[in-house]
């Protein structure tokens, strides 16, 4: 618990502006009644007392108290020291001699010393983001690169630099697998045991021009991707590595990054509903990342977003220009309903994706768990003209809970094969237990990391989530025998501070190939650390 407790007192107070909604000052006149108040404490003084609401851009975080009788001094322009009790203690003397079980928030000097309050800016998935490109990087810089006090970032006025990173450990125990799975993908014994699923480390933040540009660049290794004995730290690869400039109210991003297409595949993986993986269809139908330039903005007050890019990796393949596919992107997504406290929305989106398919094409696909074998397959098609894609997406969030679907087609144009068809879709409920709403990016039309409202330390459990998940892939169509997958997947997340993360996904798995069909099923347990 010591470094629970040390990482959730340093982290509270690196903030610099607190509001905290629904507290009860005490009328001591006995004349008038009590007052519902909020309080926007600003560089550790008491800026501000009101019964009105204060608007949360205002500050860095934002707590409800609930109703909690406050006590203390609240004088406007002195440094804010006082206590908050979650019970009158008119009523019970006793409220004031037993602090431990009554008293939710204390402040000293404009620090923040104890607290058990729920944070609202979190449980409402407002958090602040001004990340402006389509994707924000892959680990949480947005909200560090802005926080000078925080020990991995430099703030200068020329330029802004944020550390930050990732470590995910696994371990993988395949349940069963029937004797038809094992003539189709060979035994899955061989990929038990623990792992290290990424290690990631990146460096981020602005340059402050009077329209601040974004950088992002971020390595990370597969040294031990393949068991922990595996040690070849020389396995170090950069998967990012781009600038974003602003022209006008538009983005142009340049570099290595994602491409625009696909909700799964523009997520963090980290931070998709419970998940430890993306659904077949993305891996096996999109690529990772691809280099090139891609121009976004929003329409309609950011109830649209629309990006579009030109991509070609020649360089990082060894390879020409005209021998390395060229690839032309484009993706669009609305909010046709928004709640008016934006905890309930309806999302759509739909996104292509062209290609010249230089050099041929290969659809493949895990089995939705990492320490496995490639499942489906179409090995190398070549003589092929070109390949189109289109997805389509929707999601509904009702608060805690998130339902999402998402159907992606490939057609390619073959001289030897004519018109080939593959594609597959995946739909997934999740339900964060503790009540905290995923926040959804504007910018980017994408859903984003569930902070922990309250942590182990605030006399909360953390954040519990649990997820269920239905995906298909098809790579069949004429000669060509990929395969069809489906795969079921449930879940359970718990975070007991914002950047530790504890989950175990269950998934069972029928394979249709070589005119057999086989199953089989394993347990992933991962823990994951993550520096922002």
């Amino acid at each position: 618990m010591t470094f629970f407790s040390t990482y959730a007192q340093d982290n509270l107070r690196s903030f610099e502006s607190v509001i905290i909604q629904n507290v009860t000052i005490i009328d001591q006149t006995l004349k008038k009644e009590d007052a519902i108040v909020s309080l926007l404490i600003k560089q550790k003084k008491l800026e501000l007392v009101t019964q009105d609401e204060i608007e949360s851009n205002k500050a860095e975080i934002i707590f409800d108290a609930n109703k909690g009788f406050v006590l203390g001094r609240l004088e406007i322009g002195s440094p804010a020291d006082f206590i908050i009790l979650n019970k009158d203690p008119r009523t019970d003397v006793g409220v004031i001699l037993d602090t431990k079980n009554y008293v939710v928030f204390a402040m000293s000097k404009g620090e923040i010393v104890l607290n058990k309050l729920l944070r609202t800016d979190v449980a409402l998935g407002k958090q602040n983001r001004s990340w402006s490109s389509y994707s924000t990087p892959p680990i949480s810089l947005p909200l560090s690169y802005q926080n000078k006090r925080k020990w991995n970032v430099i703030r200068t006025k020329p330029f802004s630099m944020a550390l930050g990173g990732a470590l995910l450990i696994e371990n993988t125990r395949w349940l069963a697998q029937d004797n038809l799975n094992r003539d189709q993908i060979g035994e899955l014994d061989e990929f038990e045991g623990g792992s290290v699923r990424g290690i990631r480390l990146g460096i981020g933040g602005t340059i402050n021009f009077k329209n601040p540009w974004t950088y992002f660049i971020a390595a990370g290794s597969r040294a031990f991707e393949r068991g922990l004995e595996q040690s070849n730290l020389s396995e170090i690869f950069l998967f990012d590595y781009r600038i974003d400039i602003p022209v006008g109210k538009a983005t142009i991003s340049v570099g290595k990054t994602k491409e625009t297409i696909s909700l799964s595949r523009l997520s963090q993986m980290i931070y998709l509903p419970s998940q430890q993986e993306r659904a077949s269809i993305a891996d096996g139908l999109l690529p990772a990342r691809n280099i090139g330039i891609v121009v976004n903005n929003t329409l309609f007050n950011n109830r649209m977003t629309w990006a579009t890019g030109v991509f070609n990796n020649w360089f990082e393949v060894d390879s020409s220009f005209s021998d390395n596919p060229t690839v032309f992107t484009g993706r669009i997504t609305g909010l046709p309903y928004l709640s008016e406290n934006e905890n309930h929305l309806l999302h759509l989106g739909i996104s292509t994706r062209f290609s010249n398919a230089s050099g041929g094409i290969q659809y493949k696909a895990k089995t939705e768990i990492f320490n496995g074998p490639i499942a489906v397959d179409t090995d190398l098609l070549q003589d092929i003209n070109s390949t189109f894609h289109y997805g389509l997406e929707i999601a509904w969030r009702n608060g805690p809970f998130t339902l999402l679907g998402e159907y992606i087609q490939s057609t390619v144009d073959s001289s030897v094969h004519n018109t080939l068809n593959f594609n597959g879709y995946n739909v997934t409920a999740s339900y964060v237990l503790t009540g905290e709403v995923r926040p959804y990016n504007k910018r980017s039309g994408i859903f984003e990391k569930v902070y922990t409202a309250r942590d182990v330390n605030t006399g909360g459990w953390g954040k519990f989530e649990i997820y269920s998940q239905w995906s298909s892939l098809d790579l069949n169509d004429k000669s060509i025998n990929g395969g069809e997958m489906n795969t079921l997947s449930l879940g359970v997340h718990w975070s007991p501070v914002s950047n530790i993360y504890f989950s175990m996904n269950y998934r069972y798995s029928t394979l249709d190939r070589f005119q057999q069909t086989g199953s089989n099923h394993g347990v992933v347990t991962r823990l994951a650390f993550v520096l922002e």
